[in-house]
This record gives C-alpha cells, sequence and structure tokens, in this order.
C-alpha cells in the first residue's frame, strides 16, 4: 500500500505514522514482535506509564491528528551496528510498515541514547548487552542463560567499556546517515522527522543530574551528528535538545508518566517551529493550537560541570555496566 495522497484532492485520512526508537519508544504488546520491551511490568509500575495512550509517541500522534502505523522500537538498541537491531542494519526500516504492508506517512526517530551511553557498537558487545546484535542473534538461535555461556567465537571480548573514540560522534552520524537511508528505501514516500536527545532528570530531584561528557565525546556532538544526518538526508528535525529542558525519568533516562507528557509536550513544540520552514503543500499533518505547556523553569537544564569526561569521576553514577547519565555532583560545588 502506498501513503496517503496529501496533494488535496479528494478526503485526507488521519496520517499514518510509524515509530523507531529504543526503550523509552516501546511499550508492550504495541512494537514488533519479538523486539525487546521496557515498557511492561514491573517498569510500567515503577514509571507510572500504564497504558500506549501514556507514552510520548502515542500523545504526540495523536495530537497531530494521525494514527499508528508501526512501531519498530526495540530496547537497548543504538543507531550504529552490523546486524539487527541496530537502527542502520537490515529489518529495523521494514518495521515500520504497517498492517498489509501500508507505507507510513510521517516515520519519527527517536534514538541514540545508547549510542552516546556505549560509545560504540564494540563497547556494546564487550558490555553483552542485551540489545547487541551478538547477543539478539544468539537468542534467535536458541541460546538461553540455561544453556551456559553465550557462544563467543568472534565477539568483541568481554569487558566494561571505558572510553569513547575521539570519532565516536562522526561515526553515529554516519550510521545515523545510513538509518534514514534505509527507511526512505523501504518508504520513499514517508516524512522523516529526526528527534534530538533531550537530558533526562531523575524523579524528584531539585537539579539537573545529566552527564554531558559521559565517556569524554560531548552530549552535544551527538545531536548535531542527528541534524547534520538529517539535512543531509533531507528529513526534518524536531530539535527537542535545543529547547532547553530536562525531563522526568526513573533513572535519569526512562521517562515516567510526567517525563513521557513533558517530553511529548517539547516534541510538538519543535515540530510546530519545523512546520513553519515546510510550505503548506508539503506538510502531512497540523500542529493543535494551543500548543501543550512546555515543563517549569525549574526543569532548565544545567551543566553541572565541564570536565571533559565521566570516567573516573567520583561524581558520575555509573559508566561502565550498565551506564546511567547521571552525576551526582552538588549543583553548589
Amino acid at each position: 500500500m502506498q501513503a496517503t495522497d496529501f496533494s488535496g484532492e479528494g478526503p485526507v485520512k488521519a496520517p499514518a505514522i510509524s515509530v523507531l526508537g529504543d526503550s523509552i519508544s516501546t511499550f508492550e504488546g504495541c512494537i514488533a514482535p519479538g523486539n525487546r520491551v521496557y515498557y511492561q511490568s514491573p517498569q510500567t509500575e515503577c514509571t507510572g506509564v500504564l497504558s500506549p495512550a501514556q507514552t510520548w509517541w502515542m500523545q504526540v500522534i495523536e495530537a497531530l491528528g494521525g494514527r499508528l502505523c508501526a512501531n519498530g522500537s526495540f530496547s537497548g538498541s543504538m543507531v550504529q551496528g552490523k546486524a539487527f537491531p541496530a537502527g542502520e542494519a537490515a529489518g529495523r526500516a521494514e518495521q515500520l510498515r504497517g498492517e498489509d504492508g501500508e507505507e507510513p506517512d510521517v516515520v519519527l526517530f527517536f534514538i541514540g541514547i545508547n549510542d552516546y551511553g556505549w560509545g560504540t557498537p564494540e563497547a556494546q558487545e564487550a558490555g553483552r548487552s542485551e540489545a547487541s546484535p551478538a547477543v539478539v542473534a544468539a537468542r534467535a538461535a536458541g541460546w538461553s542463560e540455561g544453556a551456559g555461556p553465550l557462544p563467543d567465537a568472534g565477539l568483541v571480548p568481554e569487558g566494561v567499556p571505558g572510553a569513547a573514540p575521539a570519532d565516536a560522534a562522526e561515526r553515529f552520524g554516519a550510521a545515523y546517515r545510513a538509518m534514514l537511508e534505509r527507511v526512505q528505501a523501504v518508504a520513499p514516500g514517508a516524512q522523516l522527522w529526526c528527534i534530538t536527545v533531550p537530558p533526562g532528570r531523575e524523579t524528584a530531584s531539585a537539579q539537573s543530574a545529566f552527564t554531558y561528557a559521559l565517556r569524554g565525546v560531548p552530549f552535544d556532538d551527538y545531536n548535531q551528528a542527528i541534524r547534520d544526518a538529517a539535512a543531509a538526508a533531507g528529513a526534518r528535525v524536531a530539535d527537542v535538545a535545543a529547547l532547553g529542558f530536562d525531563y522526568d525519568a526513573v533513572d535519569g533516562t526512562h521517562p515516567t508518566a510526567l517525563g513521557m507528557q513533558q517530553f511529548a509536550a517539547m516534541v510538538l513544540h519543535a515540530m510546530a517551529a519545523e512546520l513553519e520552514n515546510i510550505p503548506a503543500a508539503e506538510r502531512r499533518f497540523a500542529i493543535p493550537e494551543p500548543l501543550p505547556p512546555l515543563p517549569p523553569d525549574a526543569m532548565r537544564s544545567q551543566r553541572l560541570c565541564d570536565a571533559p569526561t565521566c570516567i573516573g569521576c567520583p561524581h558520575a553514577r555509573a559508566t561502565g555496566n550498565p551506564w546511567l547519565c547521571v552525576c551526582d555532583k552538588p549543583l553548589s560545588s
């Protein structure tokens, strides 16, 4: 099936919107079969995100007057990687088509925090992440913990990742561009929207506590890589990071119900700003008026320090396996 005709001739249906993301964009029963899910019990209870309607992506889709075409998100996935579930690899783009092969009118991309968190796909494999292509492939072949150690033939030696290479963000940007090109090949009529990654903030924290140099490569470089990849591919950018707000998250990354609401509002504001640059004839949806309110000023992002890396810093919550984007440095110190 082809995408909806937005030429203005005849009635326009609700746009079919697909989502490609990581754990933040999953919900049990709503994503491609076999993909790893974060938002399921007990995470649903501890985050308060108890239904698909509370997810950021469903709030955005409903606000745009759209309908979900398909959600190809995979918990823990990176953009970079040689095999599924990496965003740049074969398999993810195909998951964005709906029933009977329906092509989406719009694709929302919100992915990249795992690339920042691990630094490289080699580090993800060394950490034996459940979303590492090697681990995913072993499970697909029938391996489980009960069957003994993970078959390690050809794998990166198991270990704790350290600093990212200097070109990590550049490598991420190239992979992001490749991901967009794969989706364009599968859904050539779709309008692609790339969402930059904002900082999360632990629930009930009175201050920003995000690690902006977790493995020595600036977080901002990853968002610039998203902007550059989108421009090169002719995609649109919803520059949420540029708004300058944190969102509420249980662990500094995964949104609570409040965080989902905050993030959805930020996405809509960022899309509204970008929509001003799109001719009316090329638009696939209308932004609702009034827009939902942005987070309060107390949620403004604030960098705690300018250290070049969080590796070895006593204030960094965790930089190994697992990693956390949380800094425990007091704001006043």
